[in-house]
């Protein structure tokens, strides 16, 4: 695990991209606080200008009250929830300071930066053939994921967390201490946040080894992106159809579930809330040892096979068809009145369909998404 030569080889090998993520972190998270910081400024000054009082006495109708420009300017969350439930009573008809710096393009690059990094570690190494001459190195095979592993989320998280730090010291000099309202489980964003990126980064290794064909790994890396966007709507539905008239303490329960799905979507919690982050912590660990335990037991000879492992094929049938099923349903319940029956019959005939039209496929185009090996 210590051997220089091992993480001189990993480090040549991961140094550009781990070089790419440090720069867009600095770039969507720090920059992105300092320019909140000047467009919290910019607010101030505009409510204090001539133009904006003259304005004021010249519309009395559509004057901007005393608490509305106070709530505008007051920093109480990282993330302003959607759901009033989850906002303070004096922010509930006026909104507070929002952050610009998660919606900004830097930002969402980080997430895709992360994404490749994962991707690099096995699946590109696949890609390139590059593993057999690192099976034929003289380590242990959990010596070498263990060090590849250590080094993007060393990255990762000494990236966010220096960025992070730069950014929001930045930001607390620059907006005066009585606009300031954070406390402590605020920022359990922050804390929730680094783990989304380690979890990214997880998924995209734990894809690379359960799916032997490089091409189809990265999609199905992604679709496991994509998740919270499909899962989260269907558990809407499902709680509109069954429980009708659950009212604001029933869609408090589910947005707080929902939160334990949104584990791989930066700052996107609803509630301030441990149990989320708990959970994307336990989440990262059993991904670990999951890791460890399939580049141990992989076999080269497999590199190109859609499946790494045979036992795969099934599960992953299986949960692509919910993952069309859910997503058929949501979208025709969004364009038709659909009932719970229609939305379940969608659903199912959805996933019924997908699981025959992806079985047909593995058996009868084999060649599809494995470069020159067949299942």
């Amino acid at each position: 695990m210590f051997n220089r030569g091992l993480w001189y080889r990993e480090w040549r090998n991961m140094r550009w991209m781990l070089l790419g993520v440090v720069i867009l972190f600095f770039l969507g998270i720090t920059l992105g606080l300092m320019s909140d910081a000047d467009r919290w400024n910019s607010q101030k000054e505009y409510y204090e200008s001539s133009e904006f009082l003259k304005q004021q006495k010249e519309n009395p109708e559509f004057k901007t009250s005393d608490e509305e420009m106070k709530a505008s300017l007051t920093v109480a969350y990282l993330t302003v929830p959607m759901y009033t439930n989850f906002v303070q009573d004096e922010f509930v008809d006026y909104m507070p300071f929002m952050f610009y710096f998660q919606v900004e393009m830097f930002f969402t690059l980080i997430k895709v930066s992360v994404f490749i990094l994962g991707v690099l570690a096995v699946i590109f190494e696949r890609y390139t053939r590059a593993n057999r001459f690192t099976a034929s190195l003289p380590y242990k095979r959990t010596h070498i994921v263990g060090v590849k592993m250590i080094m993007g989320i060393a990255t990762i998280g000494l990236s966010y967390l220096i960025s992070m730090g730069i950014g929001l010291t930045y930001f607390m000099s620059h907006v005066p201490k009585e606009y300031i309202q954070l406390d402590a489980p605020k920022f359990l964003d922050i804390v929730g946040g680094l783990f989304t990126y380690i979890l990214i980064f997880l998924v995209a290794i734990l894809i690379g080894l359960l799916i032997g064909s490089p091409i189809a790994a990265a999609f199905v890396a992604f679709g496991v992106m994509l998740l919270p966007n499909v899962l989260n709507p269907t558990l809407d539905n499902m709680y509109n159809f069954i429980w009708p008239h659950g009212g604001d303490k029933g869609m408090s329960k589910l947005l707080r579930f929902e939160d334990y799905v949104n584990v791989f979507s930066p700052f996107s919690f609803e509630s301030a809330s441990f149990g989320a982050v708990i959970f994307s912590v336990i989440l990262s660990v059993l991904m670990v040892v999951a890791i460890l335990i399939l580049y141990k037991k992989q076999h080269i000879e497999r590199s190109g096979y859609l499946f790494a492992f045979s036992w795969v094929k099934w599960p992953f049938l299986v949960l692509f068809s919910l993952f069309v099923g859910m997503t058929a349903a949501n979208l025709a319940v969004t364009d038709t009145e659909l009932g719970f029956v229609g939305y379940l019959a969608w659903g199912i005939g959805a996933t019924i369909g997908s699981f025959i039209l992806a079985l047909y496929i593995l058996n009868k185009m084999r060649g599809l998404f494995q470069l020159s090996k067949t299942n």
